[in-house]
C-alpha cells in the first residue's frame, strides 16, 4: 500500500511540474523527497491513514531499517498524541487506536518500573479494554504483551490478576480467535497458581491410549510441554533423559505434552531418540492442545515438577536445576560400581 501511495504521489508531482512556468521550480518539486515519518497536523482521518501505512510498512534495505529504528517510535507517539488531542469522540475507532499505541509504547517503561507503576499501568489497560463494546486484535496484543512483561519481571501476583481479568474479558468475545486467547489467558492465571497445588492432566497418548494420571500418584513427575520443532525443547531432552535414567528406579517419571501437529513426525522422533516416557498428543491441535489451554502454556519449553503427593513444587525446571531438585526430593543416587 505504501509503495502505491508513493507512486501516486510521484505522479501528482510530475503533473504539477508541467503546469508551472519555471523549469528550476519544477525540478525542485520532483526531486523533493517524501518524508514518510512526517505526521499530518490537524486532520484525524489523515493521521489514522498515516498510522495504518506506518504500521504496515516493512523496511527491506539496511538504510530503511536504520531509518525506521530512528524515526518510527517517535512518529507513532506523535501521531497518537495528536489524535488524543484532536478527537472529541472518546469512543471512536481513531481514539481507541491512539490509546492502544500510547499504552504499547509505555510497556518498555513498565518493564523497569516499580510495583506501584506496574499496578497503575495495569489499571489503565483494563480501563481501556472495558471502555469498548467489543475487543480488537490490537487490544489482544496489548493485553497479552503486558501479561508477558509482568510475568517475566517476576510480579506474579499482578500477572495472575491481569491474566484472570483479561481472560474474562476476551472469553466473552464473539470472535472465536479472541475468545480462544481469552481461555488461554485464564489458563495462564491457573498455571501461575499451581505451586503448592495439585495439577490435573488428561488426554491421549501417542499410542492412542487414554492417559491414566492416577497411576503417577506416589511418583515425582516432570510435566514437560514441548514440540519437535522447538529448538530449546530438543536441546533439553538429553538432560531430561539422563535424569530419568538416574532417578527412575527411585520413583521419578516424565509426562511429555507435545504441541506438534503431525503424528507420524512425532512418532519417528520419539522412536529415534528412544524416549521412554509417555507423551500426550492431540492430532492437528498444535498449540491449541487442551492441556496447553488449560494451563495457559503460550511458550515452550514449559515444565512443572510435582512431588509424590501430586503437588507442584517447582516451575520451569531445566538444566542442572532438575538434578538438584530430584536429589532433594528422592535422595542422592548411589554411584554404580565399575565392572571388575
Amino acid at each position: 500500500m505504501f509503495r502505491r501511495f508513493c507512486c501516486a504521489l510521484l505522479a501528482t508531482s510530475l503533473l504539477a511540474a508541467f503546469a508551472v512556468s519555471s523549469p528550476l521550480q519544477a525540478q525542485d518539486e520532483v526531486a523533493k523527497p517524501v518524508d514518510q515519518y512526517a505526521v499530518p497536523e490537524n486532520d484525524v482521518a489523515a493521521i489514522v491513514d498515516f498510522l495504518n501505512r506506518l504500521e504496515a510498512y516493512r523496511p527491506t534495505t539496511t538504510e530503511e531499517v536504520l531509518a525506521y529504528r530512528q524515526h518510527a517510535r517517535k512518529a507513532l507517539e506523535t501521531a497518537a498524541n495528536r489524535i488524543v488531542k484532536l478527537e472529541k469522540d472518546k469512543t471512536s475507532d481513531a481514539y481507541r487506536k491512539a490509546t492502544v499505541i500510547r499504552l504499547q509504547l509505555g510497556l518498555s517503561d513498565v518493564q523497569h518500573g516499580t510495583a506501584e507503576t506496574q499496578q497503575s499501568f495495569y489499571k489503565d489497560v483494563l480501563t481501556h479494554l472495558k471502555s469498548a463494546e467489543a475487543p480488537s486484535q490490537q487490544d489482544l496484543a496489548l493485553a497479552y504483551t503486558f501479561g508477558q512483561v509482568i510475568e517475566q519481571v517476576g510480579n506474579l501476583d499482578l500477572a495472575k490478576e491481569a491474566y484472570t481479568e483479561f481472560g474474562k474479558y476476551f472469553s466473552k468475545s464473539d470472535d472465536e480467535k479472541l475468545a480462544g486467547y481469552g481461555e488461554m489467558m485464564a489458563g495462564t492465571a491457573r498455571r501461575l497458581e499451581l505451586p503448592g497445588k495439585e495439577m490435573n492432566l488428561e488426554g491421549t497418548t501417542t499410542s492412542g491410549e487414554a492417559f491414566d494420571w492416577k497411576a503417577y500418584r506416589g511418583k515425582v513427575v516432570l510435566v514437560d510441554y514441548w514440540a519437535t520443532w522447538c529448538g530449546p525443547c530438543v536441546q533439553e531432552l538429553p538432560n531430561v533423559l539422563e535424569n530419568y535414567e538416574k532417578y527412575h528406579d527411585k520413583g521419578f517419571d516424565v509426562v511429555g505434552i507435545s504441541l506438534d501437529t503431525d503424528p507420524a513426525k512425532l512418532s519417528r522422533f520419539i522412536a529415534e531418540r528412544e524416549l521412554p516416557w509417555v507423551c500426550l498428543f492431540e492430532e492437528g491441535a498444535g498449540t491449541n492442545n487442551a492441556m496447553a489451554k488449560r494451563y495457559g502454556v503460550m511458550r515452550i519449553p514449559t515444565t512443572m515438577l510435582l512431588d509424590r503427593e501430586g503437588k507442584v513444587v517447582a516451575m520451569d525446571v531445566r538444566g542442572g536445576e532438575l538434578g538438584r531438585q530430584l536429589a532433594a526430593l528422592l535422595g542422592p543416587v548411589e554411584e554404580k560400581e565399575s565392572a571388575q
